[in-house]
């Protein structure tokens, strides 16, 4: 334990619906910017959230299909969808539909009520339909990850749907990060630190919730390392190959690099924890995993040198 690290407190917390204010003090000198950098890269890349992966409007084929009796074309239409906000509060994805007819402007709050989506941001414009005849018909493929993804990586984990639309994805909750760093003085010296951590992001997440994903992250990260350097110490190489795969194998799978933690949540709430867990029940049929899911986790222990059976 390094002096004075079991010392730190969280001092100061404001929160609103969209924004977050952390104060932590006394960080050993030099410690306020190393951990404010860790915290802002991970809170801006690497924080879950929901978002629009993929349209299907009636009548559309592909993007540039005009659509009668809408004063949009279906580009304006899908960048309007992608600016929807939405909770997913099951699972891993959801679908929102919307049917509307007639003269007038359809919002989000438009869409059909669907007990596993929560829309923050009802009042957002999709469409103007401009005869009393015209109709929009559509539905949104919603889905939870992280960071930004391409239309075509979307296409591609469709399977090249022919009547739905991939659009790009950005699903970090997280707008912006800042931090600042102060001098505390403790006991006559002034060698310890302040770090002053503000996050903005959008309704669909609180700042205390993406602040404490971004340190699981990190300290994930941190587990690997420490793992790896235990890894490679040991008298002989047949021990420590040994003591390698006790250690893999005794691993959460939370801690495991390049594991999604959506993911590793999904399989702990079916009693499933640890990598030798997974092994012993990857065959079987869990609930909000799926295919896409096995996949996933099956990538990120092979990367750690674990055998995966083949299908």
């Amino acid at each position: 334990m390094i002096e004075g690290l079991e010392g730190i407190r969280l001092t100061s917390v404001e929160e609103t619906s969209e924004y977050g204010k952390f104060v932590f003090e006394p960080l050993q000198h030099g410690y306020g910017v190393t951990m404010g950098n860790a915290l802002r890269r991970v809170l801006l890349s690497s924080i879950h959230g929901s978002a629009p992966v993929a349209i299907k409007v009636n009548g559309a084929l592909h993007e540039f299909t005009t659509l009668p009796g809408i004063k949009e074309d279906l580009q304006e239409i899908i960048f309007n969808v992608r600016n929807l906000q939405v909770s997913i509060l099951g699972g891993s994805e959801a679908t929102l539909s919307l049917k509307h007819q007639g003269r007038g402007i359809v919002k989000a709050e438009d869409f059909e009520k669907n007990p596993l989506v929560k829309i923050r941001n009802p009042d957002l414009k999709i469409a103007e339909l401009s005869g009393d005849d015209s109709v929009l018909d559509l539905q949104v493929l919603l889905r939870t990850g992280f960071g930004y993804v391409s239309n075509e990586e979307n296409h591609e984990l469709l399977g090249g749907t022919v009547d739905t639309i991939a659009i790009d994805s950005i699903f970090s909750p997280v707008r912006t990060v800042n931090f600042t760093v102060e001098p505390v003085r403790i006991k006559q010296k002034a060698d310890s630190e302040r770090l002053i951590l503000e996050i903005a992001h959008f309704p669909t997440i609180k700042a205390r919730d993406a602040l404490e994903e971004a340190l699981e992250i990190i300290g994930g990260h941190v587990q690997q390392l420490e793992a790896c350097l235990k890894m490679q110490s040991g008298p002989s190489a047949a021990s420590v190959m040994k003591t390698s795969d006790k250690n893999v194998l005794s691993m959460t799978l939370e801690a495991v690099d390049g594991i999604k933690s959506r993911w590793a949540k999904v399989l702990k709430a079916a009693g499933i924890e640890t990598v030798a867990d997974y092994l012993e029940h990857r065959g079987e049929s869990i609930s909000d995993f799926g295919e896409a899911g096995r996949k996933s986790v099956d990538e990120a222990l092979s990367g750690i040198g674990m055998n995966i059976p083949e299908d």
